[in-house]
């Protein structure tokens, strides 16, 4: 997991001055929680991380009554437009319906609304908490039937 906190950090946290251990602990204390969410997904190619999700309880303080949220979604530039962040994305709703979740949210910068949109992702709120967030969600009691591959 080290490399993934390493990923986190730099794509989310380094520029705000946030150690990297103080990512790598709490990613650690994270995944280590009892129940089936918290969980963390790793797309790699030729073994080498290129992509990553979280799934977690919540990401965004502002709304502390929403959960489970898709978290820390990265994919490295030199490999994007490979459908990558999609299949993340659709791996959470795959392995979060199997748990019965019902309701999926996600938060993003506003630029990135079409991608999340284009994805099966409705917005409910904008400008939210500190950094003025778009929040997503997705139901997916439709899905909660799919197995888990």
């Amino acid at each position: 997991m080290a490399a993934v906190a390493e990923r986190i950090w730099k794509a989310f946290w380094h520029h705000r001055g946030t150690p990297l251990a103080q990512i790598s602990d709490g990613l650690d204390a994270l995944l280590k929680a009892d129940g089936a969410i918290p969980f963390a997904l790793v797309a790699e190619i030729d073994g080498r991380p290129r992509g990553n999700a979280l799934v977690i309880d919540n990401d965004e303080p502002a709304k502390p009554d929403l959960a489970p949220w898709l978290a820390a979604l990265w994919v490295d530039e030199d490999v994007r437009g490979q459908g990558i962040a999609g299949a993340l994305l659709e791996e959470a709703v795959r392995r979060c319906a199997g748990l019965g979740v019902p309701r999926l949210y996600l938060n993003s910068r506003p630029v990135l609304q079409d991608f999340y949109t284009a994805r099966g992702r409705r917005i409910l709120e904008r400008g939210v908490g500190a950094h003025g967030v778009t929040v997503y969600d997705r139901q997916l009691d439709r899905l909660a039937a799919l197995p888990i591959p």
